[in-house]
């Protein structure tokens, strides 16, 4: 097994142990009505700029940005798009960076690199790279858990009934222009 694979396998186990009391933590944050508004905000904005717009939705992307973890900005990018989906030549995109997730994987990064340096002398930056892409992985699972579960509130706003949707207007969690998954729609198929 090369370095960075082993590494990247004594990072996850780290991260295994770390992960549950940090996800609990961000499960009673997000319990708290003032949490959940401020995740409902940017939803709102989206769809209030997409009501302007004269054009039937198809797809809310919610989708993470590698470039997002390499500067540390954590930012997910919110977008809407007609039935052409990325070929769309207007989608209305807003960036979006949940509260709380990401202060909790900074923490976890020092815990995790503190017990691999015990290990491992002498990580590299790049090493360290492979290292954080595994491990905010929990968090991005977090936060696509935490989207699905505000599909309903999403869908009560105001800004969702002005916007005009297609019949089986579909939301999807994953990498930008990459791999995702449908995690609700409007109609079920």
């Amino acid at each position: 097994m090369g370095r960075i694979k082993e590494l990247e396998k004594a990072a996850q186990n780290a991260e295994d142990k770390i992960f549950i009391l940090k996800c609990r933590r961000l499960e009673l944050d997000y319990q708290n009505k003032e949490w959940r508004k401020q995740a409902l905000e940017p939803f709102v904005q989206l769809l209030e700029e997409a009501a302007k717009k004269e054009k039937k939705w198809s797809w809310l992307g919610i989708c993470y940005l590698n470039t997002s973890l390499q500067t540390g900005s954590y930012e997910f990018l919110l977008s809407l798009y007609n039935n052409e989906f990325y070929f769309d030549p207007d989608p209305v995109e807003l960036y979006w960076r949940p509260s709380g997730f990401f202060e909790c994987f900074e923490d976890d990064m020092k815990s995790v690199m503190a017990d691999l340096r015990k290990k491992y002398p002498r990580i590299w930056r790049y090493e360290e790279d492979a290292v954080r892409r595994v491990c905010v992985e929990y968090y991005y699972a977090a936060v696509r858990q935490l989207c699905a579960d505000l599909a309903d509130e999403i869908m009560e706003t105001e800004a969702f009934q002005r916007a005009e949707k297609a019949e089986d207007f579909s939301a999807f969690f994953g990498r930008y222009q990459g791999e995702g998954e449908i995690i609700w729609r409007t109609r079920e198929t």
